[in-house]
């Protein structure tokens, strides 16, 4: 896994290399204003109706310490081979990446930092996806816990691969993206960070090919 950053919202553009990810952190930085993540409700996907198929929101499981699909688009879902919604999202994760990805989930959900993540998917014919998630805080409607909303966008066309499923992936890189918390801002659940991380680590181990 390549070395972890922090980087500041001014500078996410240069870091967030896909398009479509980089359309949505301008919306929801827009949406956002000046609180620390904006409410579902503000969010109107018919602004980004294009990147609908590929955005999910992500509820965590406190005791579990792990996350579901509250909701997958169709193209996530084709991207799987399967019904993503209600699932774990750590199905096909390996040990080393799952404790990975959730300690920077928690941060977007506890600390209300956004971040990235950039993978590779393996599937059952030999192929290699590399993709990329945006994951971002946003208030549930009711108002009481903070959900995950983003996206997973590949960087290659998935349409023509005939594969039946993903055997595997590997985290590549990820990205922190720091935001200034607003005085006003409602605390963050017990437990997170105050701030992410003040300098990105090398992770040893992970899946060698």
């Amino acid at each position: 896994m390549t070395p972890e950053a922090t980087i500041d919202a001014p500078d996410a553009h240069q870091d967030i290399l896909h398009p479509g990810s980089r359309a949505l952190f301008r919306y929801w930085e827009a949406v956002r204003g000046e609180r620390t993540a904006p409410s579902r409700a503000d969010i109107d996907l018919k602004k980004i109706k294009e990147y609908v198929p590929w955005l999910f929101v992500l509820d965590r499981h406190a005791l579990k310490q792990s996350y579901s699909w509250r909701l997958a688009g169709t193209k996530l879902c084709q991207l799987w081979r399967k019904n993503l919604t209600g699932s774990d999202f750590f199905a096909d994760w390996s040990r080393f990446e799952r404790e990975s990805a959730v300690r920077l989930l928690d941060n977007v959900a506890g600390a209300h930092q956004p971040i990235v993540l950039r993978f590779r998917l393996h599937s059952s014919l030999g192929h290699s996806i590399g993709a990329e998630l945006l994951g971002l805080p946003a208030i549930s409607r009711d108002g009481q816990t903070t959900q995950i909303i983003g996206s997973i966008m590949p960087f290659r066309d998935i349409d023509n691969l005939g594969y039946d499923r993903l055997t595997s992936l590997e985290l590549s890189g990820a990205r922190v993206i720091w935001t200034e918390p607003i005085p006003a801002a409602p605390a963050p659940f017990a437990g997170a960070h105050a701030r992410p991380f003040s300098s990105f680590q090398v992770i040893d181990g992970g899946l060698s090919r």
